[in-house]
This record gives C-alpha cells, sequence and structure tokens, in this order.
C-alpha cells in the first residue's frame, strides 16, 4: 500500500545521493543527466531499490552470495578499506552514496578515458555499469569483449532499464513489486 509512497522517497534519495557527488566532481556538466541516469538504472538493477529484504518476521539487509550487500550491492570485501561494512549493510543512504561514488569513479577513471562512447558500439554508462558489476577488467563487457552469455544477460537487463530511466521511466522500477 506505501510502494508508492517508499519510491518516490527512494528516488529523492538517489537524486540527492547523485547531485551530492556531482559537487565535488569535475565531471563536465554534459555528462550530469547521464550520471544520474546511471545511478537510478543501477540501483533499480541491483535491488529494486531495495536495501533490506524480509527474512521470516525481520528485515536483514539485502546480500548476495558473492558479498554484495544493499541497495547498490556494493561488494563488502572490495570496497572495506573505503567504506564502512556496518553502514553497507544497515544504511540506504550510506549504501547508495557509496554505490553512487564507485559509478561515478568507473565513469571518471575508466568509460571516460579509455573513450567507451567512441568504440563500436560503445555507451559511457554500459561501460560504467559493466566496470562497476565486473570490475575494471569488466569495462568493455557489454560489446561483448570477454562476455559469458550469463554476463550479456545482465549487461542487456541494465541497458534496458537504463534506456526506462533516460526516458523519464525510472517509477518503472514498481515492475519488480509485482503492482
Amino acid at each position: 500500500q506505501e510502494l508508492q509512497d517508499y519510491l518516490v522517497e527512494v528516488h529523492r534519495l538517489l537524486s540527492e545521493t547523485a547531485d551530492n557527488v556531482l559537487a565535488k566532481s569535475k565531471l563536465p556538466q554534459e555528462h550530469h543527466s547521464m550520471y544520474r541516469q546511471i545511478v537510478y538504472a543501477a540501483a533499480w538493477q541491483e535491488s529494486c531499490w531495495r536495501q533490506f529484504v524480509k527474512k521470516g518476521a525481520k528485515l536483514a539487509p539485502l546480500a548476495s552470495t558473492t558479498g554484495d550487500v544493499g541497495m547498490m550491492q556494493v561488494n563488502r570485501t572490495t570496497w572495506r578499506s573505503l567504506y564502512d561494512v556496518t553502514g553497507l549493510n544497515g544504511d540506504i543512504s550510506y549504501n547508495s552514496f557509496a554505490g553512487a561514488e564507485i559509478l561515478h569513479y568507473y565513469l571518471t577513471r575508466y568509460a571516460i578515458p579509455k573513450k567507451e562512447d567512441k568504440q563500436p558500439g560503445g555507451h559511457l554508462a554500459r561501460a560504467t555499469y559493466s566496470a562497476y558489476n565486473a570490475g575494471p577488467g569488466g569495462l568493455g563487457r557489454y560489446r561483448g569483449v570477454r562476455q559469458a552469455p550469463v554476463w550479456k544477460k545482465v549487461d542487456e537487463a541494465f541497458w534496458s532499464k537504463f534506456q526506462a530511466v533516460s526516458g523519464g521511466q525510472e517509477f518503472a522500477v514498481k515492475s519488480c513489486y509485482g503492482s
């Protein structure tokens, strides 16, 4: 019953988070809108905008078997020296900020400098998410570079979500909830 209100609040949180990262960034203005869209789409792809799931009668942090946690599915092992694991697990604001910073890192340190938008079939958002999901070595994965079929599905799912978001349909995340 409260789903729409929840999604509006998470949208506000993600928007503020992206703005906070951009405020301390040197990312050219021309990429700001795309960066915000990457944040919305990545949070949708990773968790359907959820930090917690119900386990029996209790809420537990959304966690994968590979150590990824929370709304942005930040890997607790990979990023433990930069981010507080307790915050990643239990604080949706902290987790979204960590994920947004990591996305910004991959966009500004890898996708843009490596000119992913100039590659055949290239796109900065797709490259950023591929690196977010697989590390810097996965930057070109979405273009078929060292891509297994399972990762092709992941990259295509992100691209579909990104296209919806860039078309102003970020609340299509509601489809995750069967409503």
